[in-house]
């Protein structure tokens, strides 16, 4: 038998270092679930604000993650149009902006934008029915690949979502 010499017995310690490192790394990533694709900007009359989802899952909505932190505060008087931005991951699957609002009766109402398709647009601009409505929260709704037949017919399932919560002061 050969006995090894110091510079074999080297260079297999560092290709065992680096193999254990390469799988620390796979694991790591397997085992994270999904991030968050991006911040979303709301901005109304000047100001704006950003946010990460406070929802995220993969493409299929198997894995999840949240951030309950994850609301945006913005002030956004009546007859005050909001502009909402998302990220380039988000402009590439369906969106639409879900919001709630109060009418001149004061009473709480709630609306959609359009469904927009995969790279059509990275903005959408919501006005409200009337001058006196007042926004009272915005959710950007991200889609995934996952459909189920549900009782109005075929339901897409929410991938992320991005909150706004508007200050009425």
């Amino acid at each position: 038998m050969r006995s090894l010499s110091r510079r074999t017995v080297v260079v297999g310690a560092v290709l065992l270092v680096v193999v254990v490192a390469v799988v620390v790394v796979l694991v790591v990533r397997a085992t994270a679930g999904p991030s968050s694709p991006g911040d979303v900007t709301f901005a109304a009359g000047g100001a704006g604000a950003s946010v990460g989802a406070s929802q995220f899952c993969d493409v299929q909505v198997t894995e999840c993650g949240d951030d309950p932190e994850a609301t945006a505060v913005l002030r956004v008087p009546p007859n005050t149009p909001l502009t909402v931005t998302v990220p380039e991951e988000v402009v590439g699957t369906p969106w639409q902006l879900a919001f709630t609002f109060r009418d001149t009766a004061g009473a709480l109402q709630q609306g959609r934008s359009p469904v927009f398709a995969p790279g059509t647009t990275p903005s959408f601009t919501l006005v409200l029915p009337a001058a006196t409505d007042q926004l009272e929260s915005a959710e950007v709704q991200q889609y995934g690949a996952r459909i189920s037949q549900g009782p109005n017919g075929l339901e897409f399932a929410t991938r992320s979502t991005w909150v706004l919560s508007v200050d009425d002061r």
